[in-house]
């Protein structure tokens, strides 16, 4: 069986959404289990509503989620002619709109919008789609069958940004799905979201919809993880910073994670951890051109491959130096630091230690004062503000000789200020200035991927994006 997971964009409309009953009805003899994001944009206005509600703003808040609610009815009013099909569906998004109106006036009366209340505002987003995706494959004479990860999708209690709990979903989804299987039906669930042992709906991080994908398609031992996206798979950049990108046919799971860590959109870093753990491939293909190859994810066969794959980028960071009051013992002090990075729940991008000196790279938004605060009762604690993370992701980088001088050759008049090469076999990452990121992206895909030819790795795009 495969597990195919369809992003916002695949769904935003009915045209969209009749275009994925297409691509899961030329699959239907691999038995596939559909997995749907929200419709797009969606997420973005329920956490909108959530926030304006807080701020005591609820006329705002129900404006937008009436705009949102007549999304979904008009998207059931274009596609379904069954009248009894359409009449549930609009029921069930009036009771769900209903559900939300209240959750405004809860928020608005206490002016708070907790996580936990965050996540009952998000749930909706894929409840919706997900009904309307089901129905459609009815309409279609598909038979399919409507799933609510609530019943198998157990996750931990960390709101906005749980962990499933891998053993109680195996058990429960199996037992759902197998008599499914059986009959020839098509389950149909949500991505993104969850809920706890004791009921509480609860969302695993924004994006990790091919996250979800990945842990039912382990739970289930697929054959094949598909993500359709709005993309023609995982390029050598960013098409909307590169003029002629070039798609790549494979990656290896460390390749992929490596370049959703360091910033790739393509996918949710997580999303290859359960997959790693089944050996199970994981597609990326394009819901709006299905025929093409797409890129493939899959474990690394050939240990002497050490061609760079792809150059990526994460903006908007910053490097906290400490050295410490006093000598402790090296790991003492690297403790220390680690803790206080954990107490705020941060993580570090880069790290760079010397005997007494310790360098960690995180993003701008994180909540700096505080832990500059906590840090400062350990040692002295610099900040330097206005960087970015540049990545050459790649297999077996370690093993290639010359690449450094290939590298900073490209960029020989650019400032680098830390640099992170040996402890992962697949990326090289270094920090720039942020105004010098995308010229350094340019430079390093140029110098590495301009002349690159059709092969077994690579694939020439016939459309590209041209960078604003």
């Amino acid at each position: 069986m495969i597990v195919m997971k369809f992003g916002g964009t695949s769904t935003q409309d009915a045209a969209a959404i009749a275009n994925v009953v297409k691509i899961v009805k030329s699959r239907l003899s691999m038995r596939p289990m559909v997995v749907v994001s929200a419709i797009a944009q969606a997420t973005n206005v329920l956490e909108r509503a959530g926030k304006l509600a807080s701020e005591n703003k609820s006329d705002s808040a129900l404006n937008i989620l009436q705009q949102l609610s007549d999304r979904h009815v008009g998207i059931i009013n274009n596609m379904i002619e069954d009248s009894q099909r359409r009449d549930v569906l609009i029921n069930i998004i009036e009771i769900s709109f209903n559900e939300l109106r209240d959750l405004v006036k809860g928020v608005s009366i206490l002016r708070e919008l907790t996580p936990r209340t965050l996540d009952s505002f998000y749930c909706y987003g894929e409840l919706l789609s997900s009904r309307i995706v089901a129905a459609a494959l009815q309409e279609a004479n598909i038979d399919s069958w409507w799933i609510d990860t609530k019943d198998f999708m157990i996750t931990d209690e960390n709101f906005t940004r749980a962990m499933p709990m891998i053993e109680y979903v195996e058990d429960r989804l199996k037992a759902i799905v197998k008599p499914l299987f059986e009959n020839n039906i098509v389950p149909v669930t949500q991505g993104f979201i969850g809920v706890t042992t004791a009921g509480r709906r609860t969302t695993m991080g924004r994006e990790s919809s091919d996250y979800s994908a990945s842990v039912v398609g382990c739970a289930l031992n697929a054959d094949d993880i598909q993500i359709w996206t709005d993309v023609d798979g995982v390029l050598t950049a960013d098409p909307t910073v590169v003029p002629e990108p070039k798609k790549i046919k494979l990656l290896s799971f460390e390749e992929a994670f490596d370049l959703s860590y360091f910033g790739a959109k393509v996918l949710h870093p997580n999303t290859m951890l359960p997959a790693i753990e089944k050996n199970i491939p994981i597609h990326i293909y394009n819901s709006q051109k299905p025929t093409l190859s797409g890129t493939l994810v899959a474990k690394q066969t050939d240990a002497k491959d050490t061609i760079p794959k792809s150059v990526a980028y994460k903006r908007n960071v910053l490097i906290l130096n400490i050295v410490p009051k006093k000598r402790y013992g090296q790991y003492i002090f690297w403790e220390h630091v680690n803790n206080v990075l954990t107490k705020h729940d941060v993580a570090s991008h880069m790290t760079a230690t010397s005997e007494y000196n310790y360098s960690v790279v995180l993003d701008a938004k994180d909540n700096i004062s505080a832990i500059v605060h906590d840090l400062n009762t350990i040692g002295t604690v610099s900040v330097i503000e206005g960087k970015g993370i540049v990545c050459l992701v790649g297999s077996n980088l370690r093993q290639s000789p010359g690449l450094l001088d290939k590298i900073f050759h490209s960029i020989i008049d650019v400032g680098v200020e830390m640099i992170t090469f040996g402890p992962s076999k697949s990326n090289i990452s270094f920090i720039v200035e942020d105004n010098d990121v995308l010229d350094v992206v340019r430079r390093i895909h140029n110098n590495f991927f301009s002349v690159v030819k059709d092969d077994d790795i690579f694939e020439i795009l016939e459309h590209h994006h041209t960078p604003e």
